[in-house]
């Protein structure tokens, strides 16, 4: 579910979370409108607003783990982690982790992929939250979840900052809760923010 659907409708926080995020037409190929949040990243209000909305979601569920996807899960995760008190644990592509690791394969538009986790860094019984940038088709969440479980996870709930429209009105995963900020940006709200901004400054 999308926050602005859980309590947050019209929280002037989600606006500037949404506002910060950058398009990029067509990267990394033809036709994709990428959501860049490096610019989400310096803008360190809407960055704070971003962690304060998950913390304040998940500060009273009884979570002790905190899983990252590769990579930019890594950017809100550790974070969210301190915050609510518990334990990062990053979950990330082959042949990244030094130690031994869980892996599980995933379907993606063209191959496969994988993601690996360090035998030991979760414990059965370990109450989990995936922290993802994005959800576009779940695949990669999906696998995070199945990762987590298979070590004896119970995975609480998937948190992520942009939900594609593929994904509006759906909220679980695999059966699991999913939750959103904002929806993706398009590149005509970009520039008439732009164009706003501009006046505001010419006024």
């Amino acid at each position: 579910m999308f926050a602005a659907e859980n309590g947050l409708k019209g929280d002037p926080r989600l606006q500037a979370i949404s506002e910060a995020i950058r398009v990029v037409p067509h990267f990394p190929k033809p036709g994709i409108m990428f959501q860049d949040i490096t610019t989400l990243l310096l803008d360190h209000k809407a960055f704070k607003h971003t962690v304060d909305i998950f913390v304040d979601r998940y500060r009273d569920m009884d979570i002790s783990v905190v899983a990252g996807v590769e990579a930019r899960g890594f950017m809100f995760g550790p974070s969210i982690a301190l915050a609510i008190g518990a334990k990062f644990v990053p979950l990330r592509k082959p042949r990244k982790l030094p130690g031994e690791v869980i892996s599980e394969a995933y379907e993606l538009e063209y191959g496969t992929d994988c993601l690996e986790m360090h035998v030991g860094a979760v414990q059965p019984g370990e109450r989990a939250l995936v922290i993802d940038d994005l959800i576009a088709t779940g695949g990669t969440l999906s696998a995070a979840i199945t990762l987590l479980e298979r070590v004896g996870a119970e995975v609480v709930e998937c948190g992520c900052v942009i939900g594609l429209p593929e994904v509006k009105g759906q909220c679980r995963l695999n059966g699991k809760p999913l939750y959103i900020l904002v929806e993706p940006r398009e590149i005509e709200t970009m520039m008439l923010d732009l164009s706003k901004r501009g006046h505001e400054c010419l006024g």
